[in-house]
């Protein structure tokens, strides 16, 4: 007779059989979540305010992935026509009715200020809160300041984009848009300004006005893409969040945003010649202090294109704080994406020199310290050469010299000393002294003459 084995019992479905631990062996300890699924993941909203705003932010979110798009606006109906995978955030109902603000500021920001708690509930929780709104409208021109200061009280890093009206509709939107922007940005970590006047840089005379505009977001959408991809994918040198806390530390800074691709045979000369020149804003990376860039390519990413990108940034901005990263993804085969944020470049005047009659006191908070210094001494220098000038005139109407001939009118253009005006005003008196014997003295000054002691 075999003797009967008794069956084993096998574990059930879904449950690991535990092994028994040798004897001296350290207990494994379980790892952290957070630890076992990576490194703190940023979260980023990006929120469009009012009309403007929200279709932006619309566009762009199409191209751009791993963040949350909301539209916020007091019109209803606008709202309607948005896709579907954009978030809608409706606020000051009881204000506008479900309505448009139009160009009323008071009414847009009175419609924020009534929501402030649920607009604050919105940001809460968020690493990076970027706000996008179309200036000069009501909406977007007066609730952008509420959304940026409930994203401060709620203690996230603020990054505002903002578009100005063009120039044909009008001074008086212009005016309210930059009254906004000056209101707005002091709330805000960094800002950047796109003028929709420079629109026209980026398209041609039969370039339909959908296209446009879409050009345009288009362009955003590349830049937002490459700025969220530095801080959500991790890489060779890795940027996280801590850099971009550092970075962004401070109020009211104007920040260069702008991504470029290498193709072709030029590869990266090319892609940074874009890079450092993007045609939608009127200013560049001069100035900044604090620098960012993410270089991304496949594997077999080249050392020499890395350290030639490395290079052109640090000699445009010597004195900068810069931050650099590398990453990896596979989608970018034989080419590379350059990344750029660089925060407090030196702001030009919106306006064209020689406005100063129609100047808006509002926008002098735009002009740099240094430049107005330099417009304070060429007026200085002005001033200074205006009356000097009647003293060499004078000199010559007390020869009396003829009144139909002011010889020697170029003199010394240039400003002098008082050493050099004194010798020269000597030689003047000489030479004039000279030609008085050559010319024909008038009838009622030959009296004076002979009564005048001999020189």
């Amino acid at each position: 007779m075999t003797k009967n084995k008794k069956k084993k019992k096998r574990p059930k479905a879904g449950k690991a059989a535990k092994k028994p631990a040798k004897k001296g062996a350290p207990e494994k300890k379980s790892r952290p979540a957070e630890l076992s699924e990576g490194v703190h993941k940023t979260k980023v909203r990006v929120i469009g305010i009012g009309g403007g705003g929200s279709n932006i932010v619309a566009e762009i979110a199409r191209a751009v992935g791993r963040v949350d798009f909301i539209a916020a606006n007091t019109d209803l109906q606008a709202q309607k026509n948005l896709p579907r995978d954009i978030k809608v955030f409706a606020f000051g109902q009881e204000l506008t009715k479900g309505l448009g603000c139009g160009m009323d500021v008071q009414l847009g920001e009175a419609a924020a200020k009534a929501e402030k708690d649920r607009i604050k509930k919105l940001v809460e929780g968020q690493d990076v809160c970027i706000l996008v709104a179309s200036l000069g409208g009501g909406t977007g021109s007066g609730a952008a300041s509420v959304f940026a200061e409930a994203a401060r009280e709620a203690k996230c890093l603020t990054l505002g984009i903002f578009t100005m009206p063009f120039s044909f509709e009008g001074q008086k939107r212009k005016e309210l848009a930059e009254a906004a922007l000056e209101k707005t940005a002091s709330l805000l970590n960094v800002y950047s300004v796109i003028p929709n006047e420079n629109i026209f840089r980026v398209i041609d005379q039969k370039t339909p006005l959908r296209a446009s505009f879409s050009a345009v977001n288009k362009r955003l959408a590349e830049t937002l893409e490459g700025f969220i991809d530095t801080l959500a994918l991790p890489g060779l040198i890795n940027i996280d969040f801590a850099d971009l806390r550092t970075l962004l530390e401070g109020r009211g800074r104007l920040a260069y945003l702008n991504s470029a691709q290498t193709q072709g045979a030029l590869g990266v000369p090319m892609a940074l010649k874009e890079l450092l020149n993007n045609p939608l804003y009127d200013y560049g990376v001069a100035g900044a202090d604090r620098v960012m860039f993410n270089v991304t390519g496949d594997k077999r990413m080249k050392m020499q294109d890395v350290a030639e990108i490395s290079k052109s940034i640090f000699s445009s901005n010597g004195k900068a704080r810069i931050i650099f990263g590398i990453s990896f993804q596979p989608e970018y085969r034989d080419k590379l994406r350059i990344a750029l944020f660089a925060m407090g470049c030196r702001v030009k005047e919106w306006k064209k020199e020689g406005d100063s009659k129609t100047e808006n006191p509002k926008t002098r908070a735009f002009v740099p310290r240094a430049r107005k210094q330099k417009a304070r001494g060429r007026k200085k220098q002005a001033v200074v050469k205006r009356f000097e000038k009647p003293k060499a005139e004078k000199g010559k109407i007390e020869k009396a010299a003829p009144p139909q001939e002011e010889p020697h009118r170029e003199t010394a253009k240039t400003r002098r000393n008082a050493l050099e005006v004194k010798k020269a005003r000597d030689l003047e008196l000489k030479d004039l002294e000279k030609q008085e014997r050559r010319w024909d003295i008038p009838a009622f000054l030959r009296n004076t003459r002979r009564e005048e002691p001999a020189s």
